[in-house]
């Protein structure tokens, strides 16, 4: 007998099965046919309360775990965790690791703060669970509280210090005075003085300071002008400042003649003029200290530097010192030169030296003369040469001299000239003798030098045999007696004075000088 054959199954009856399990599938939980036993046992956090440390405004503070423990039968299931309240906004939410908890499990949560403002906060952490279980809510508290930074010193002054010369520095502690975690920002330095300061080496840029903790910072001092300085450093952190005052002064020697130019007025070429004080002064807020005083530049060496008093030793405000300085004209016109002292200071001091030299003029009357006839090895008398101060200034003699073919044939015997200055229109002598050694004519130059040009006088005499020799020029310059027939009975000799200011051994007889008048015409 054939195997009977399987009837299909109609298409209806597969719809329906079909629907009823997608009907199931919509109504029943996910799981539920293999779900465990919701309990009703107690959900607890820990820390309980939940108290967030305080933590400085704008600043974020670490993050905080929070557990989430269930004690009971069977389980809670934990659909989500969430901050609530109206400061929520000031806690931060970092994430949780919650879902089905059996009896004695714990789950996490991290939790933060982040205050906008000072104060107390206050929030609720908020637990859902899946099935029936109704939300629980458990405090969180926490502080905003300000950034409190000190500085040690509080205030600080640099004091006195030359300007863009010496650069001064020191170090400022800053301590975290408040009561939570502060991270340093920035530094800045502010006022009207800020210019003059400027931080150094730190270790406090974007430090961490826990309450009690320090860092340091460098500043620095260096003043551009002679004034008082003032700023103030500041430290910012999370919107709170801390500041320390600074101060100090710049400084300078402000050293200068209390003449300048100095005028020498009008002296002859050669001849010293008048001796000058030059005095320096500080005015400055600080000392000066030379090493070397000199002068320099231009017509130098018509300026003669005799002694000063202001190198070697510092000047201190207020103080003067001095130096003298003689004009000596070594040409003719306008001459200038500077006084200089050289030290620590910028720049060194410079006075203006400044005079005008003149050329001198003299003259020597006669302007020439001859002895006429003498006999060899004997003197004639001395004739005298006037020489005057013809032009506007002093006029110093140096020394006198005859010079020429036969200048050993005549002899200054007197000199009132050499070293001395005569003022205008002033005079002095010189005499002179005709002492031949030998036969013939003799010629020579007497020359008197000084400040001006020198001035020279042609000399000229004859030496001749003793028995033909006349007695030379008598005193009112005529011819004398010719020779004598035979020698006069020896006569007694006449008292010879000195003169004064004569050269050496230089004498006259007295009777004769008596006679002598200053026209220039011999005397004895």
């Amino acid at each position: 007998m054939p195997k009977p054959t399987a009837q299909p199954r109609p298409f209806g009856t597969t719809v329906f099965i079909l629907l009823a399990l997608a009907l199931a599938a919509l109504v029943l939980p996910a799981g539920a046919l293999a779900a465990p036993e919701e309990g009703e046992g107690t959900v607890s956090v820990s820390p309980d309360p939940i108290l967030l440390p305080a933590t400085t405004v704008n600043n974020q503070s670490p993050a905080q775990t929070v557990q989430i423990g269930y004690e009971g039968e069977g389980e809670a299931s934990v659909n989500k965790v969430t901050i609530e309240g109206e400061e929520s906004g000031e806690f931060l939410f970092n994430g949780s690791n919650c879902g089905n908890l059996a009896s004695g499990q714990k789950c996490e949560v991290w939790l933060g703060l982040k205050p906008t403002t000072t104060g107390e906060k206050h929030a609720w952490l908020t637990v859902t669970f899946n099935g029936t279980r109704p939300e629980q809510k458990f405090e969180i508290s926490s502080r905003g509280v300000p950034a409190q930074l000190g500085f040690e010193p509080a205030s600080y002054d640099f004091g006195l210090h030359r300007v863009n010369r010496e650069n001064v520095s020191a170090y400022f502690t800053v301590e975290n005075e408040g009561e939570a975690s502060v991270q340093i920002g920035s530094f800045e330095i502010t006022g009207p003085g800020s210019n003059a300061f400027w931080t150094g080496n730190s270790n406090c840029w974007g430090t961490w300071l826990e309450p009690g903790q320090t860092c340091s910072m460098q500043v620095w001092f260096n003043p551009q002008e002679v004034t008082t300085y003032e700023a103030e450093l500041r430290a910012l952190a999370n919107g709170s400042v801390a500041a320390a005052a600074l101060s100090g002064e710049g400084g300078r020697a402000i050293v200068q003649a209390t003449e300048n130019p100095v005028g020498f007025g009008t002296t002859g070429v050669g001849s010293l003029g008048d001796v000058h004080t030059v005095t320096l002064k500080n005015t400055g807020n600080m000392g000066e200290g030379f090493f070397i005083g000199v002068i320099a530049g231009g017509d130098a060496g018509s300026f003669q530097l005799l002694d000063e008093h202001c190198t070697m030793h510092e000047l201190a405000p207020g103080q003067t010192c001095t130096a003298h300085v003689r004009f000596k004209p070594l040409a003719p016109g306008a001459l200038s030169a500077h006084l200089a002292f050289f030290g620590e200071g910028e720049g060194g001091v410079l006075v203006q030296l400044e005079g005008e030299g003149v050329s001198g003029a003299a003259s020597i009357a006669p302007g020439s003369f001859d002895f006429g006839l003498q006999a060899v090895r004997t003197r004639s008398l001395s004739h005298v040469f006037a020489i005057s101060n013809t032009g506007s200034t002093p006029l110093g003699f140096d020394h006198v001299s005859i010079g020429g073919a036969d200048l050993d044939q005549f002899i200054v015997s007197g000199d009132e000239c050499s070293g001395e200055t005569l003022a205008p229109g002033g005079e002095c002598q010189v005499r002179v003798r005709f002492n031949p050694d030998s036969v013939g004519a003799k010629q020579a130059v007497l020359k008197v030098y000084g400040s001006a040009p020198a001035v020279v006088a042609p000399l000229s005499g004859t030496g001749t045999e003793p028995q033909t020799a006349s007695l030379g020029t008598s005193p009112l310059g005529q011819p004398g007696p010719g020779p004598a027939a035979a020698p006069a009975p020896a006569a007694k000799q006449p008292k010879r004075a000195k003169h004064r200011r004569f050269g050496r051994n230089a004498t006259i007889a007295a009777p004769v000088a008596a006679r002598a008048s200053r026209s220039g015409h011999a005397r004895r």
